[in-house]
């Protein structure tokens, strides 16, 4: 059956609140964040619902955008991106003040926000004017943030675009499997094996987290089920791991100062695991999105090694 034609002459004020209660997963929330009552912003998103003809959010905990809602937050992230580049393009013709910046959602995996991101975050603030909101994921999974229209860019392992998109390679990180001494000492005497990696408690983010694994296969020849912890953040990874905890995978970048003063061991320094990195990002006619992948890019050349053919060796 065909889709009734939709007439497209909603006003800008209800975007914006369609759009803070995506980003808020709330509508209390979102009356908060725009200074409103909770019932002003239900008539609004009401009154949307019913002048597009479809429901735009499913209520619940949190409340999220079904896919015509999702096109309307879309919609609104370019309005505001075309918005805040006129304000620039004015500002700077007429001499005045530079403009308010706007903020845009980046999906990107706890690592990168641990070693090289943040100098993105400073550089997006000072040269561009921009705000971002950061939503840490897997590297493996923030291309679904993408796809679904939750973030406008991400930090990925995935070199195929998302429709829309574009992807460019920005570098690959190591990954070593380390320890404290005591944890080596105690479980890896006999050096890494089936029966030594199967007995050995493992640190992993979260069930997503394939980084263990990778490397077990590339130190025994084959995967194995371990128990282990998860911890989501670098810096409880870390922690557990100098406190003997457990092993787990940490970037080269930051934990190898540690392994050469002998805070921490590499277990099998033979071994590493090496991520591909891409940069994703609509490929919408931007140029504040063109300028923040161009700073992206900048920033990664300083912290990663230079992208080769293969992306995961070892």
């Amino acid at each position: 059956m065909e889709r009734e034609r939709v007439t497209v002459d909603f006003d800008y004020d209800s975007l914006v609140v369609l759009a803070a209660v995506i980003r808020t997963g709330s509508f209390d929330a979102a009356a908060k964040s725009l200074n409103v009552t909770q019932s002003a912003v239900s008539q609004r998103i009401k009154q949307l619902e019913e002048r597009v003809g479809a429901i735009l959010v499913q209520r619940g905990r949190p409340c999220v955008a079904t896919e015509d809602g999702m096109l309307l937050c879309q919609h609104h992230e370019q309005i505001e991106l075309l918005r805040h580049e006129l304000g620039q393009q004015l500002s700077l013709s007429g001499g005045g003040r530079r403009t308010a910046g706007i903020k845009i959602r980046i999906a990107v995996n706890s690592d990168s926000l641990a070693t090289w991101f943040p100098s993105v975050v400073k550089r997006a603030a000072d040269d561009l004017g921009l705000w971002l909101e950061v939503i840490p994921d897997d590297q493996d999974f923030t291309e679904e943030r993408l796809r679904s229209g939750d973030a406008l860019a991400v930090v990925t392992t995935s070199d195929t675009s998302v429709a829309g998109c574009t992807a460019i390679p920005i570098g690959e990180m190591d990954y070593l499997a380390i320890a404290s001494p005591e944890f080596v000492a105690n479980y890896f005497s006999e050096g890494v094996s089936l029966k030594t990696i199967s007995a050995a408690p493992a640190i992993c983010f979260d069930r997503k987290d394939s980084l263990p694994h990778q490397w077990i296969t590339r130190a025994i020849g084959e995967d194995v089920r371990v128990t282990h912890h998860d911890i989501p953040s670098y810096e409880g990874h870390l922690l557990c791991a100098r406190q003997g905890i457990g092993w787990a995978m940490m970037p080269a970048v930051t934990v190898e100062p540690l392994v050469e003063a002998g805070e921490l061991v590499e277990i099998r320094p033979d071994v590493r695991v090496t991520l591909k990195l891409f940069w994703q990002t609509r490929s919408q006619a931007s140029t504040t999105l063109r300028e923040l992948s161009n700073v992206v890019a900048e920033v990664a050349a300083d912290w990663l090694r230079p992208s080769q053919s293969n992306p995961m060796s070892g």
